[in-house]
């Protein structure tokens, strides 16, 4: 667990800190040694409840962050790592003053967070001090393009195309442009953790029974998912400029998987060969960068 512990503090670091060890190009030594340190460090201060909590991203609903609200327990008195944002919470005001709200919400969140530890952990309800660390939230949420239903918000934000859409252009330089602006206006938002893209490999088209994708997918050729997957995430970055991490989605890949997921545990029945060659593939590519 430690381990797994480690490795996500350095993500969370490199996002408090800029660190370019998010772009899509590997992290010079010196850069990865200089977080791994700061991790150590951070864990070694840590409290066991602080590390157990820095393991999980939660949702909650609505846009209350006060000290009578369940996200504020969870933040200070469980010391999650992150949130998720999502549409079908009621995170996302709208049809006007979508983005001010959240810009709004996420503020305060980040506050609150900070707020907490750097007054020892008292508040109205805590009388007695204690040693908090303070460790930035990561704030998540997905947005795929093509507005409703898979993009959480579908109001005054650029409304963007699908990844099929992007794929059948064979231009990664439109799939790089895509995720610029997407990192641009996410990070603006107080965005620095992102679901997507989606480097499913549509190798069969969905059966009754088979997960759907849609047009959530680049295409059926792993060569040009891992392409277009590249440039897409490469975009994000610099949009960004490095403060939004990247967790493509949906590993190990759902192109042949045999039932729908919100049911039941789905399945992939091929070889690992075969999963190397076709749904692993467009994730070795963007992490070997």
């Amino acid at each position: 667990m430690l381990k797994v512990l480690r490795i996500f503090m350095v993500v969370i670091l490199g996002v408090a800190t800029l660190s370019s060890t998010l772009s899509v190009n590997a992290a010079s030594p010196a850069q990865e040694a200089s977080a791994s340190e700061k991790a150590a460090a951070m864990l070694e201060s840590m409290s066991p409840e602080e590390k157990i909590g820095q393991l999980f991203l939660v949702t909650f609903n609505g846009t209350v962050t006060d000290e009578t609200s369940n996200i504020y327990k969870l933040i200070t008195d469980q010391h999650v790592g992150g949130i998720v944002l999502r549409s079908d919470n009621d995170n996302f005001s709208g049809p006007e003053g979508t983005i001010t709200v959240a810009q709004e919400m996420i503020n305060s969140l980040q506050y609150l967070n900070w707020d907490y530890a750097k007054n020892n952990g008292l508040n109205s309800t805590t009388l007695i001090p204690k040693n908090v660390n303070y460790i930035p939230l990561l704030i998540g949420m997905s947005q795929e393009g093509d507005l409703a239903p898979f993009d959480q918000v579908v109001n005054e934000l650029t409304a963007l195309p699908n990844e099929m859409a992007i794929g059948a252009t064979w231009k990664t330089e439109n799939a790089q442009s895509v995720g610029t602006i997407l990192g641009q206006e996410l990070s603006a938002l107080g965005i620095n953790l992102l679901f997507g893209p989606s480097l499913d490999v549509l190798d069969v088209i969905s059966t009754d029974v088979g997960e759907d994708l849609g047009v959530r997918s680049f295409g059926g050729d792993p060569y040009w998912v891992a392409e277009m997957g590249q440039a897409y995430i490469k975009g994000v970055h610099e949009g960004s400029s490095n403060k939004i991490a990247v967790i493509a989605k949906h590993f190990p890949g759902r192109g042949e998987s045999d039932r729908q997921p919100e049911d039941e545990v789905a399945t992939v029945r091929k070889s690992l060969e075969q999963l190397k060659q076709i749904e692993l593939a467009p994730f070795f590519a963007v992490t070997s960068q």
